[in-house]
C-alpha cells in the first residue's frame, strides 16, 4: 500500500488478509501454508494494487481439482465483491466458461482470435453450473474451435 503512512497501510493489509480469508496468517511463510492460501495470498496483492483490471495468468493451474474449484468458487465471489475487470488466462475450457462472460479461443501459433463466445449463463454459477445443457453447448463450441488447430497438426 504504497504511500500510505504504516499503521494505516497495515490496518489495510488486515482487512484484505481477513477478507481473502487468509486472516490470522499475514506471519506466516508461504512453506507454512496451503497452496490454495498461497494462491488467495498472491491475488490479495494483485487485488491491493487497486488496479481497475487485473490480469490472472493461470492462477489454478498448479492446484488440486478440488482446491481448483473451491478457489474457482472463492474468486467469483471476490469479483463479485469489486469493480475490478479480470482478463483470466486458463488452458481449461470449463473455467473459462465458468468463471467468464467472454471466453476468447486463441488459435495455435501464431496466437489469434479464432472465436469469441459470449457466455450468457446466469450469475452467481454453482458448480453445478457445469453439467447444464447451455455450459456444454458452449463447451462443444470452444472444443470444436480448438479441435481444428489439433486437426492441422495431425498425429
Amino acid at each position: 500500500v504504497k504511500g500510505t503512512p504504516r499503521p494505516e497501510a497495515r490496518a489495510e493489509a488486515d482487512e484484505i488478509m481477513e477478507r481473502f480469508g487468509l486472516g490470522g496468517f499475514g506471519d506466516y511463510y508461504p512453506s507454512q501454508i496451503s497452496g490454495g492460501m498461497r494462491q488467495r495470498a498472491a491475488l490479495a496483492r494483485t487485488f491491493l494494487a487497486g488496479d481497475d483490471v487485473l490480469l490472472l495468468d493461470e492462477p489454478f493451474g498448479a492446484l488440486d481439482s478440488l482446491t481448483r474449484l473451491q478457489m474457482q468458487s472463492w474468486l467469483m465471489h471476490i469479483w463479485q465483491e469489486s469493480a475490478a475487470s479480470v482478463l483470466f488466462i486458463t488452458h481449461d475450457v470449463d473455467e473459462a466458461i465458468r468463471l467468464s462472460d467472454r471466453v476468447y479461443v486463441l488459435s495455435d501459433r501464431p496466437a489469434t482470435n479464432a472465436t469469441t463466445i459470449d457466455v450468457d449463463l446466469p450469475r452467481p454459477r454453482p458448480y453445478e453450473t457445469v453439467l447444464s445443457q447451455r455450459f456444454a453447448q458452449l463447451k462443444d463450441r470452444a472444443l470444436r474451435h480448438l479441435h481444428t488447430d489439433v486437426d492441422e497438426v495431425g498425429p
